[in-house]
């Protein structure tokens, strides 16, 4: 299969404008819904998904239309000023949204608890893959905590991998920062002691220059907090 995602606050405007034999509209193709049908001839599935934090659609089609199918979308999509995204641009806008990436803003030791993702683990199945592992370490307490956090946008931007300071120990690390002009700052993904988990704690962050940030904690997502904007 080939896959795009269509995302931005016309997307729905644009696909409407094709021949498609799926409905649309907000009650009827719901967030986190799924549709299969056909769009222009294609056979596809859609995803109402939103990962980059706007309206937006995930299509799969055949390998061998996917070009015909990026086509047609491009030419519709002249009209709505549509263009392609590279990974960098979809990378912040994840970031914005407090969207993890697993092996950047995660590891080998990391497990659900950590992330704030326990809600996503299978608790109701009397068995899944890994489940005596995570019992085992939930039960025990947190060394560290996965938090979103701000930076003035004047300060520097802290690399990924740079320390977490707390009392001259190394508590944790940044996963992910960038400037962000939808924001108005800098904002990022840090482990942090859980002590200095909570919205509006500061923390440390050693530079490798030995510069010393103190970052606040902030609630997550960053961006349309109450997701209306990938809900309309």
């Amino acid at each position: 299969y080939a896959g795009f995602n269509l995302a931005g606050p016309k997307s729905r405007q644009l696909l409407k404008k094709l021949n498609c034999n799926i409905d649309l509209d907000a009650a009827a193709f719901p967030y986190l819904g799924v549709r299969q049908g056909v769009l222009e001839g294609i056979s596809v599935r859609m995803l109402r998904v939103g990962f980059v934090g706007e309206l937006g659609y995930e299509i799969h089609c055949p390998t061998k239309f996917g070009e015909d199918l990026w086509d047609l979308l491009m030419q519709a999509g002249g009209a709505f000023d549509l263009k392609p995204v590279g990974v960098e641009a979809q990378r912040l806008l994840r970031l914005e949204k407090g969207h993890i990436i697993v092996g950047q803003d995660t590891d080998g030791l990391t497990f659900p608890q950590e992330v704030g993702m326990a809600w996503a683990l299978a608790t109701k199945k009397p068995y899944f893959q890994g489940k005596r592992s995570i019992e085992i370490r939930a039960a025990q307490p947190l060394t560290r905590k996965l938090v979103g956090f701000t930076l003035p946008s004047c300060a520097p931007v802290p690399p990924e991998c740079c320390l977490v300071i707390k009392d001259d120990l190394i508590v944790g690390r940044v996963t992910s920062a960038a400037r962000s002009d939808a924001c108005g700052s800098i904002i990022g993904l840090a482990y942090v002691h859980p002590d200095d988990a909570q919205p509006g704690a500061d923390f440390i962050i050693k530079l490798e220059d030995g510069t010393l940030l103190k970052p606040q904690v902030q609630t997550l997502p960053f961006y349309d907090p109450q997701n209306k904007r990938q809900k309309m």
